[in-house]
């Protein structure tokens, strides 16, 4: 098999991965409309983050090698899922260890 899609289905098990994780370690104790809202922010800003890695980089691809698209497809989901999976992470920490911390 070729090493691209083996890199994106790393990526897609590493994805999967993060999303599960977010979600399954919410404080036990903070409940209610305050943790649905910082997480909705936290996926909102890492959309963001992904979309501002990823469509840069697509376009700088592409105007470099017209001729290559696929791989500058290839190179704006590796960096925009990249860029998800860091931002998630970062903020679940942030989360979990000090907005909703335990007491």
């Amino acid at each position: 098999m070729e090493p691209m899609p083996l890199m994106l289905l790393l990526l897609a098990s590493l994805l999967t991965a993060v999303v599960w994780g977010f979600f399954h370690a919410n404080p036990k104790d903070a409940r209610g409309a305050g943790l649905h809202c910082f997480n909705a922010a936290i996926l909102a800003a890492a959309a963001g983050a992904a979309a501002a890695a990823a469509l840069p980089l697509h376009a700088d691809a592409l105007a470099r090698h017209p001729d290559q698209r696929f791989m500058a497809v290839y190179l704006a989901i590796m960096a925009g899922g990249s860029a998800w999976m860091l931002v998630l992470i970062a903020g679940g920490l942030l989360r979990n260890l000090v907005i909703f911390r335990r007491r």
